[in-house]
């Protein structure tokens, strides 16, 4: 759906603009299909990844990959004072460090983290996240409260376990 406002494609059915924050509401639509529906209705908060691994933006980048590798996570939320100030991720590392891991890996994982990253509040619909993913082109965003203070992850995977998990009727065949 395009915002009239600001000509940003936003998921159907939603009832603001992810960009400008225009009432969508009163823009005509097709009716949404289950899916659509579905990842409408429900919130980030049911397919949060709990308990995010959290560092400090201090904290050694050896440190930090030694952790996310042994808790089996893809990034890190870099926290100060409880407030989101960064993420960190395997693309990070994978882009930003590779080339000199040994002589970077003990640096403060500030140097390298994204800082200020997009976030979304628990209560967001799912189509947001995804609309923020597909347009940012990220592969985790983090959930935040109101206080910006960080609550956990939501990545593609999650969502599509999301999806699976319950829209079952989905995946049957068809007669």
């Amino acid at each position: 759906m395009l915002c009239p406002a600001c000509e940003t494609e936003n998921f159907p059915g939603s009832d603001v603009c992810g960009e400008c924050g225009s009432d969508l509401s009163a823009v005509e639509t097709r009716a949404l299909d289950p899916v659509e529906k579905r990842l409408h209705e429900d919130r980030m908060k049911k397919a949060i990844k709990p308990n995010p691994l959290i560092v400090s933006p201090l904290d050694p980048v050896e440190t930090v990959v030694s952790r996310m590798s042994e808790d089996g996570q893809n990034c890190a939320l870099v926290a100060f004072e409880n407030v989101l100030v960064g993420i960190f991720t395997e693309r990070d590392v994978m882009r930003k460090l590779s080339a000199d891991y040994d002589n970077l890996k003990g640096a403060p994982v500030r140097d390298f983290m994204t800082p200020a990253p997009e976030s979304l509040e628990a209560d967001t619909p799912l189509t947001f996240a995804l609309n923020k993913m597909s347009v940012g082109g990220f592969r985790h965003v983090p959930v935040v409260n109101d206080e910006q203070q960080p609550l956990g992850v939501v990545s593609v995977k999650d969502v599509l376990a999301h999806i699976v998990a319950n829209v079952p009727d989905l995946f049957q065949a068809r007669s």
